[in-house]
């Protein structure tokens, strides 16, 4: 085990930490906690490194009892707020319950009307048609629903990170969906069937995409405190573009009406609009660190000596494919770096390669070395108390790490040089103030948020 105590940026003393007392002997309970300080889970960390849940003593247990606590917490996890009450106000509930009420009621009530509709129109017979046409209607918009609650579970927190990659994303959901909708009166029925409700609920997937990520960048744009008047603006652009494209989308109707021509017009559309996008997005230059930003700018600070500005590494940032898998300094894939979600996760002992616990001011790192060709990990776990600053320090310390890393594991630091630079340096801090960069926001974790607290436990207290 190595232990690592950097410097704290704030001057605030660290809490015990889990290096320190595995290297004791003893069993060592962790404890996962979310941001309002209320436990979530418990582990035991055995002096053989076995890493084990602990129940809670009143808690019931058993198969059915087990499952239904998954689907308790999946249910939760799904639909409430991490962190749920305690990350809420007080009238979150009476208000999220009456106007689901009112959704549902809605939803009936458009059934019936949509239903009507087709009936007034006379779309062939009234008792089959219209009834077989609605059954298509209620199976696109069940699709659509689906795809957003999934949608909404698996990538809702990671949103607001990489809300500028998911404001592209958006689009490319949305432009498929043009495509099957132009190409499925070519299709059978089942196939035009399937083409409509994949069509929905890539819409779906759109509207929770864009609506979650310019929310994100929204905030990014207020800086007077006028987020709402921002917003406003922003419906009123809208809506005076959408009221000019109304305007040219009609003549283009009437002059275009061959098949094969709209399908090129279409392309040619969907590629501009795709295009504008990007240069959108592009443009964007955010302050706040996500894990690529980050990576871009300590990268170039060990390399260079250099600190970049928030223009400098928007300019670098790539907008839809990059994995958090970091180089060394031979520019060679070494590790991957990631939050972990749990305790057992992180700890997790790997037979491919060495294991090590590296602590930091309210953070520890979990590093499996790479062995054999095989990419090392670097796992990250913050502390109870901790700050947006010590994310920044934590996923700092751990691109250092894999920089100074050879393709064993090896740590190839050079003990000789006289002035290194590192995660910690006054001047890097410095610098980051100087240049812009918002250090009281953190935007690395992509999933549900935990904190640790640890305690040296005997086993007759157990």
């Amino acid at each position: 085990m190595e232990q690592n105590s950097p410097d704290d940026i704030t001057g605030d003393k660290s809490p015990i930490h889990v290096a320190n007392l595995i290297k004791q002997g003893g069993d060592v309970e962790v404890s996962e906690l979310d941001k309002s300080g209320n436990v979530q889970r418990r582990w035991l960390h055995l002096s053989n490194n076995a890493v084990v849940l602990l129940e809670s003593k009143n808690q019931p247990k058993g198969f059915i009892h087990s499952s239904l606590r998954e689907w308790k917490r999946f249910l939760s996890d799904a639909f409430l707020p991490i962190g749920y009450p305690h990350s809420v106000s007080k009238d979150y509930l009476a208000y999220q319950t009456y106007d689901s009420l009112q959704a549902f009621f809605s939803t009936i009530t458009s059934l019936l009307a949509s239903r009507a509709l087709l009936q007034g129109l006379g779309v062939g017979d009234a008792d089959s048609t219209a009834t077989f046409a609605m059954l298509i209607t209620i199976l696109k918009d069940a699709t659509s629903r689906i795809a957003t609650i999934v949608f909404a579970h698996r990538f809702g927190l990671r949103i607001e990170p990489d809300a500028k990659r998911f404001r592209f994303l958006a689009d490319i959901f949305n432009d498929t969906a043009f495509f099957l909708e132009l190409y499925s009166p070519y299709f059978g029925d089942y196939g035009k069937i399937l083409a409509l409700s994949v069509g929905q609920a890539l819409r779906a997937l759109c509207g929770v995409a864009a609506g979650a990520s310019k929310a994100a960048l929204s905030v990014h744009f207020a800086k007077h405190d006028n987020l709402a008047e921002l917003n406003a603006k922003e419906a009123s652009q809208e809506t005076a573009v959408g009221l000019f494209g109304l305007l040219v989308g009609t003549l283009v109707v009437k002059v275009v009406e061959d098949h094969r021509s709209v399908v090129y017009l279409t392309i040619a559309l969907v590629f501009a609009h795709l295009w504008m996008n990007y240069l959108g997005v592009r443009s964007v230059c955010m302050t706040t660190l996500n894990r690529q930003r980050a990576t871009i700018l300590f990268r170039e600070y060990i390399r260079l000596g250099k600190v970049l500005s928030p223009e400098a590494v928007a300019a670098r940032e790539k907008i839809v494919f990059w994995l958090p898998v970091v180089g060394s300094r031979c520019s060679e894939q070494i590790c991957k770096i990631q939050f972990s979600g749990s305790y057992q996760n992180a700890a997790a002992t790997s037979t491919s390669g060495r294991f090590r616990v590296i602590d930091g001011e309210m953070y520890t790192l979990f590093v499996t070395e790479p062995c054999r060709g095989r990419v090392g990990s670097i796992k990250v776990l913050l502390w109870f108390g901790c700050k947006p600053r010590h994310a920044i320090l934590a996923w700092f310390k751990a691109v250092e790490t894999a920089w100074w890393m050879d393709e064993e594991g090896n740590d190839a630091k050079p003990v000789s040089m006289p002035k290194q630079r590192c995660a910690d340096d006054e001047e890097l801090w410095k610098s980051l103030c100087r240049l812009g960069w918002d250090l009281e926001t953190q935007a690395f974790e992509t999933g549900a948020p935990i904190r640790l607290r640890a305690q040296l436990v005997n086993r007759k207290d157990r």
